[in-house]
């Protein structure tokens, strides 16, 4: 017994006592700010999508209202501003629209510079058919039933060089004579260039009277409608009755819209005709050479087939 306990003695000595690790305690101190802040919670799924679907709604407002104040080009052809009705002309803000637009025609900078070029005594300017009788002036196309606010609101000025071999025009086009909406009706720019490629050509044939035979365009880029256009007139060549003429239609930035090509017939019967007074009519200048002299407004009688007459007139 004696024995046994002497080795439990001797074994137990020989293990080490376990000590458990001691802990290095920093100093505590009094303070009013927790040590660990608790941890914010994280936003919900929901909360996340109205944070995107706000800011998405802010950058579809902000483009919105850009887009509405400087509306690109393809944004006006695909979807124009709604326009107002264009006023009565016997209406006084008529009147003061056709000043503003007169006063704005003559500041226009490719006027200007036109009228300050070396040889602008070379040229001379004229507004056609403005002194159309009145009782003519009703029947006629582009002087009476596409003139006014919202058409063709002012008579076209034309600086036009005094060998007839070239011509440019000034002249407005409205809100009211579109095809699409805020686009020139592609028929009114060939009535335009019908119209002012056979004022040269008739200036460039002998009797000064000429028929349409032809007229071939090419259209290059839509027409904004309310703007200012340019079209530039020139002779190709004259051989006889005939006259060939080409003329471009540019916007004020100098982009070709229209291209077009025409051959104009002076008519066997011309002679019979008052070439006086279409002369002056279609501004002729006074000092060509062939002076222009008061034309009587009466009709010239015209002689018919089977010895008949009638009182023949010429449209405007």
């Amino acid at each position: 017994m004696l024995a046994s306990a002497l080795r439990r003695r001797a074994a137990a000595a020989l293990i080490p006592p376990s000590r458990s690790p001691r802990r290095a305690c920093a100093p505590r101190f009094a303070s009013t700010t927790p040590a660990d802040p608790p941890a914010s919670p994280k936003p919900s799924s929901a909360l996340k999508y109205l944070r995107a679907l706000s800011a998405a709604a802010s950058v579809a407002l902000t483009a919105y209202t850009l887009g509405s104040l400087y509306p690109p080009t393809l944004a006006t052809y695909i979807s124009p501003r709604p326009a107002a009705p264009p006023p009565h002309p016997d209406d006084p803000a008529s009147l003061a629209y056709l000043a503003a637009l007169e006063d704005e025609l003559q500041r226009l900078p490719a006027l200007a510079a036109l009228r300050a070029r070396a040889d602008a005594a070379e040229w001379y300017e004229a507004r056609p058919y403005e002194r159309l009788p009145e009782e003519r002036r009703v029947h006629s196309l582009t002087a009476g039933a596409l003139r006014g606010p919202g058409r063709l609101a002012l008579t076209p000025l034309v600086r036009c060089r005094r060998d007839s071999t070239e011509s440019w025009y000034f002249v407005h086009v409205g809100r009211s004579v579109c095809g699409h909406e805020g686009i020139v009706h592609g028929g009114l720019l060939a009535t335009m260039l019908d119209e002012m490629l056979g004022r040269l050509a008739l200036l460039n044939l002998p009797e000064k009277i000429g028929v349409t035979a032809s007229l071939s365009l090419r259209y290059r880029a839509p027409t904004r409608a309310d703007q200012f256009l340019v079209v530039k007139t020139y002779v190709k060549d004259v051989e006889g009755r005939k006259a060939r003429v080409f003329g471009v239609i540019e916007d004020l930035s100098g982009t070709v819209l229209v291209e077009a090509d025409a051959l104009f017939i002076q008519p066997r019967y011309a002679k019979l005709l008052n070439t006086k007074q279409m002369r002056e009519l279609i501004g002729e200048p006074i000092e060509s050479k062939e002076p222009i002299t008061p034309g009587s407004m009466a009709p010239v009688p015209v002689a018919l087939p089977g010895g008949g007459t009638a009182m023949g007139g010429l449209k405007a």
